[in-house]
């Protein structure tokens, strides 16, 4: 029986096949009179067609009639499953299914969402907690945060004997990513406005550019003081620079409402969830966060599927599981010698610096930037590699290790260590 571990986090919505493919696209879709288009394709016209485009649907997944009649989509839930099978496709349609779900997801939506896994057609297998999945391993009290587009998850995860468990979980809704972007828009917007008197939100055009452009600024801020940039409009160039104690501040009071949580499990290590990991360089409480793989949680419950069938008697929502003993690839350790640079061709650029794939007629071409136009951006950071950008279906190395590969678009790409001396 084939299988896949999908995990759900409408910022980046994840499957992964048991040969280590993965694909991964955000939560918009976009009405069109063909049918519903998901993914990038639809975020990349979000703020340019805002009346065709839906990005709720995932954290309102419901019965609920749209306000508009549709052909293709009569609520959340016909859009959610639109993309839900884009993703089954995309895995190989595979029958079974390993669910990740937050602890956001209301158990009147989990039995919504297993009814759709059963009309793909697949099986669902087992449904755990995101959290759980990311914790599995930790060796103390670890305080997992998972940020949402429209809410965010904190969950402790205590090990305790031969298992481990959820002891306490919070749900912040209205504190998302989305949040988070439009008050660094409408922060853009007011330098513009007080610099050119231009406001970009006016337009669609110059919206769309300035959301397009949000998770390269962040990515940048997080290690750069300052990022100069300029937004072009029909009335020209407008350069504005964006500095990151201003940036940290307006963030700073958007988490305000988690900052009770953190005090109260304060003696925790704190790990964030891959779409979390903007705010380790931008959230004072996150600087010394670890920031867990993209495919940790999935990669987790696919490796050890056997293992957890055994435990899993229903489908609720698992969460808590006996300490798993075996893995498919043990994680790097300290002392252990990683990569250090990816090689292409007689090309090989460090890992410790963003790096860009971009699939050319000719192949593979890599650079040492952040490049919106690729097919993925990597960086390491924690002894891991961190996905900036991904736009294909991509394997990941499991580890770091000298050796390993990525593989994308039908090539391959070597992790290399370059010695220091």
């Amino acid at each position: 029986m084939t299988i896949a571990a999908l995990e759900l986090n409408d910022q980046s919505l994840l499957i992964l096949a048991e040969d280590g493919a993965l694909h991964a696209e955000p939560g918009f879709a976009r009405l069109t009179s063909d049918g519903i288009v998901t993914g990038e394709e639809a975020r990349s016209v979000a703020w340019r067609e805002p009346q065709h485009v839906y990005d709720q649907y995932w954290c309102h997944l419901n019965q609920t009639p749209l306000p508009i009649h549709h052909r293709f989509a009569r609520h959340h839930a016909d859009i959610a499953f639109a993309q839900l099978r884009k993703l089954w496709l995309n895995a190989g349609s595979p029958e079974s299914l390993i669910l990740l779900a937050p602890g956001s997801l209301a158990r009147a939506q989990l039995s919504l969402l297993l009814g759709m896994v059963e009309s793909l057609p697949s099986r669902a297998s087992a449904v755990i907690d995101s959290a759980l999945a990311a914790c599995a391993d930790v060796a103390g009290d670890t305080l997992f945060v998972d940020l949402q587009m429209h809410e965010s998850v904190l969950t402790v995860c205590r090990p305790h004997g031969d298992s481990i468990r959820i002891v306490d979980q919070e749900i912040f809704p209205g504190l998302g990513m989305g949040q988070i972007q439009n008050s660094l828009a409408r922060h853009i917007s007011d330098i513009l406005i007080e610099s050119y008197r231009f406001d970009p939100l006016h337009s669609s055009e110059t919206e769309q550019a300035i959301f397009d452009q949000i998770p390269h600024w962040l990515t940048r801020l997080r290690s750069e003081r300052d990022v100069s940039t300029k937004l072009v409009s029909e009335l020209g160039e407008h350069p504005c620079i964006l500095n990151r104690d201003a940036i940290k501040a307006l963030i700073g009071e958007r988490l305000a409402s988690v900052r009770s949580f953190l005090e109260k499990w304060q003696g925790c290590s704190l790990l964030l969830s891959h779409a979390s990991g903007l705010l380790t360089g931008l959230v004072d409480e996150f600087s010394g966060a670890e920031v867990i793989s993209q495919t940790a949680g999935t990669q987790r419950c696919l490796s050890r599927h056997e293992e957890i069938l055994d435990q899993v008697d229903d489908l609720c929502r698992v969460r808590e599981l006996d300490r798993l003993e075996s893995c498919a690839a043990a994680p790097a350790v300290n002392g252990e010698r990683l990569a250090t640079h990816l090689l292409h061709g007689d090309l090989a650029l460090p890992l410790s610096k963003p790096v860009s794939i971009r699939i050319a007629e000719n192949g593979p071409r890599i650079s040492s930037e952040f490049d919106d136009g690729a097919a993925l951006t990597v960086v390491m950071r924690n002894r891991s590699l961190e996905t900036l950008h991904l736009d294909a279906d991509v394997s990941l190395p499991q580890t770091c290790r000298p050796g390993e590969s990525i593989r994308i678009g039908g090539h391959e790409l070597k992790l290399i260590r370059v010695r220091d001396d």
